[in-house]
């Protein structure tokens, strides 16, 4: 075992909750018992995290173990500690690429229940044939999922923690339409009538509030509208029942909503240098420019947060003068022009659909190099399946590059200046990944409130449109 005084992380992990129960089900608070009596008795301190919920162990790019992996790099930690050595990893290969990463670093691992000892060779091999049948297991565990989820679709049950919007489960576990079935149509046929994303989440929010709360807003609007379950289908991967429950569309009112152009409303007229770059400190989500009222009547120009987002509330709502920000950020970019040469590129629809195609063929690669089921089941075709998504990542650089028009350069104050307010707004957000504002009196120095994120400095996890942002956390410089 590892030596006594040892500052350890302590890990929990669940794969899936979904009401599990029984002595196979390790439990967070199991886990935790297990754990916490094990450093009492060997004289460790425990560093605690949340646990996490409803994560494969297949991969070791989780965000709960991702922190613990940084507190280890640097120095932060000793080691990490689990109640259960599946509950670190269960892929051989991931795990011992962890394992030697913790070997540089001089920091250990400790499994309560399987009792390793890492510094002996035999401990080492035991180690190595317990990773193997833990990866057994999650692959038996997947493929009675699979069985299951096939079985779950053929009886008509929807598969998810939680019934639509617009449906309850019934006693047989099938869905069945309730009160909000009547507003969910209505947000299918807005649709179908070409109203927006924004103009169908304010209806919505005004006759079917979440009970949670929390506001209805544009993507949440784009994923019920997406979902083919309202047209009385359950589906999962191949497995489709045509007849599962009763729908709450037509099929021709489902199509009719999902052939609709996709458009934004438009967040008012207000001319804004910072949108979509502007950040509030509290919550990490973009501020809204808006016209804010004072106290003593006067109107002035403000970069707001909205404080309610769908991830939770913001802790610490920040609001500052559009124009004091706009002019201090402008300076700050100004400056750093004296150090380089700046270009811009205008964009064009054929540039957009270039830029997504790329990006989607990028995200297909590393998914596909990330695969070890793909690798172990393709064998010597692995690679050349590889190759050839990697030649489609060229060839959508090319297809990029044969959409760039020639270039605006910008070699003084001058000439940004002549440039209009939404061509300095794109130079700017092509320097800049974020401006992070704190909450504060007006009267507190700009500076002091206001941090920029020159491009390549902002995190990657920042909150954007259509994804699943995750708990409202603050920013951490």
């Amino acid at each position: 075992m590892a030596p006594n005084g040892l500052k350890l992380d302590a890990y929990i992990r669940v794969s899936k909750v979904a009401g599990r129960a029984g002595e196979s089900f390790q439990s967070p608070e199991q886990q935790r018992q297990r754990i916490e009596s094990w450093a009492q008795a060997h004289g460790h301190t425990l560093t605690w995290h949340a646990p996490e919920l409803d994560v494969s162990g297949g991969t070791m790019s989780r965000p709960i173990f991702d922190q613990i992996m940084q507190r280890i790099r640097t120095g932060q930690s000793d080691g990490l500690i689990v109640a259960k050595l599946d509950r670190f990893a269960r892929t051989l290969v991931g795990a011992l690429n962890t394992l030697e990463e913790f070997e540089r670093h001089g920091a250990v691992l400790v499994s309560v229940a399987d009792n390793i000892d890492l510094s002996t060779p035999m401990g080492k091999a035991f180690l190595r044939i317990l990773l193997i049948f833990a990866e057994l297991e999650r692959d038996r565990i997947k493929e009675s999922w699979e069985a299951a989820g096939a079985n779950a679709i053929a009886r008509g049950i929807h598969i998810g923690k939680f019934a639509l919007t617009g449906y309850d489960k019934g006693s047989d576990k099938r869905l069945v339409p309730n009160e909000l079935a009547p507003a969910v149509r209505e947000a299918f046929l807005m649709r179908g009538a070409h109203r927006t994303r924004t103009q169908i989440a304010h209806r919505l929010n005004e006759i079917a509030p979440r009970p949670s709360g929390g506001l209805w807003t544009p993507p949440m609007i784009d994923r019920m509208i997406k979902n083919r379950a309202y047209m009385g289908i359950a589906y999962r991967g191949e497995h489709v029942n045509l007849n599962a429950h009763k729908a709450i569309v037509t099929t021709v009112e489902w199509q009719a909503a999902n052939l609709a152009p996709v458009r934004s409303e438009a967040r008012g007229k207000l001319p804004n240098l910072l949108g979509g770059i502007a950040r509030c400190a509290g919550c990490r989500y973009v501020l809204a420019p808006k016209i804010a009222g004072s106290r003593s009547g006067g109107d002035w120009p403000a970069y707001n947060c909205r404080k309610r987002h769908t991830a939770g509330v913001c802790p610490e709502p920040a609001n500052i003068n559009r124009r004091k920000l706009d002019r201090f950020v402008e300076a700050a970019w100004l400056e750093q022009l004296t150090k380089t040469e700046v270009s811009f590129q205008y964009d064009s629809t054929a540039l957009q659909a270039a830029t997504d195609a790329l990006s989607t063929a990028q995200e297909e690669l590393a998914a596909f190099a990330a695969d070890l089921t793909a690798r172990r089941m393709l064998g010597d075709g692995y690679h050349a399946a590889l190759e050839a998504r990697s030649k489609a990542v060229n060839d959508a650089q090319a297809a990029m590059q044969k959409t760039l028009g020639p270039a605006t350069k910008i070699e003084t104050a001058k000439s940004y200046d002549a440039l209009r307010v939404e061509d300095r707004k794109h130079v700017l957000a092509s320097s800049i990944d974020a401006v992070i504002v704190k909450r504060g009196h007006s009267r507190i120095p700009i500076e002091d409130r206001v941090t920029i994120l020159w491009r390549g400095e902002g995190p990657d996890d920042l909150p954007r449109r259509g994804r699943d942002n995750g708990p409202v956390r603050s920013y951490i410089a």
